[in-house]
């Protein structure tokens, strides 16, 4: 019996489904959330690219099981160091090069308001890829001592490169940074005046690391922090018509 176009093409999909390994075709859980304000930036390649992208506005085309994040914290304590699934997605930007991994960590098994943390001190969150090995460590440290209860607030630390030249070898090129890694940090403060990582934690990964990318050495990484502009803290969701923390600060 003889096939049509249609018919051939449909098989075809369904055998490159199969092929795939370790990526599936629907997330554990939506990746749009409310955990990754809308904020405006001062880094032109940043705006529209990091928000859309942490806001879950870019349609994923897959996702890639088993990366793992283990999630500690020091200050005037230390809470238990704990290990998380991370949900992997990837996207197709034609026009951006090689697309970098989102990746969302779930807090809601952390406990009933999340991850209890001392009010100041360093979070650090190691993510692993499937095979087990090191992507990335991250340390973020904050201070929330004046973080009045019912209240919340973000961080967000980022790792940017200029981008090199295409045209010019070893030279740098007057576009906009090159974004390599990301992570935001939404904190609570509970009536009682606790305060915790809550709801999600949200990464932005290179699928390659920056030094097997080629002319490395001619590029200087810079991290840097931001956090919401004056006010600092926002009412917690539901108490007030502002439930978005706008804008952001280099610190």
């Amino acid at each position: 019996m003889r096939r049509t176009t249609s018919e051939t093409k449909n098989q075809h999909k369904r055998s490159s489904a199969i092929n795939l390994k370790g990526v599936t075709q629907r997330p554990p859980r939506p990746l749009r959330s409310n955990s990754a304000p809308a904020i405006m930036h001062s880094l032109s390649l940043l705006g529209t690219f990091e928000e859309s992208i942490l806001n879950g506005r870019l349609e994923p085309c897959g996702f890639v099981e088993g990366f793992t994040a283990e999630l500690g914290a020091s200050g005037s304590f230390c809470p238990r160091h704990i290990s998380l699934p991370v949900t992997a997605a990837f996207f197709n930007l034609s026009d951006s090069g090689t697309s970098p991994y989102l990746g969302v960590i779930d807090l809601s098994t952390t406990g009933k308001r999340g991850y209890h943390i001392a009010k100041k001190g360093t979070v650090q969150l190691t993510l692993f890829n499937p095979n087990g090995t090191v992507v990335k460590i991250f340390v973020v440290t904050y201070d929330h001592s004046d973080m009045p209860p019912n209240s919340q607030t973000f961080l967000r630390q980022k790792t940017v490169s200029p981008p090199l030249s295409r045209l010019t070898p070893h030279t740098l090129s007057s576009s906009p940074p090159l974004l390599h890694y990301l992570i935001h940090l939404r904190f609570l403060c509970s009536r009682s005046g606790r305060v915790y990582l809550h709801k999600d934690i949200r990464l932005i990964f290179a699928r390659r690391a920056p030094d097997t990318e080629p002319d490395f050495s001619f590029v200087t990484l810079t991290t840097m922090t931001e956090a919401p502009p004056s006010p600092k803290y926002g009412p917690l969701d539901g108490q007030s018509d502002r439930t978005k923390l706008t804008g952001v600060v280099r610190l």
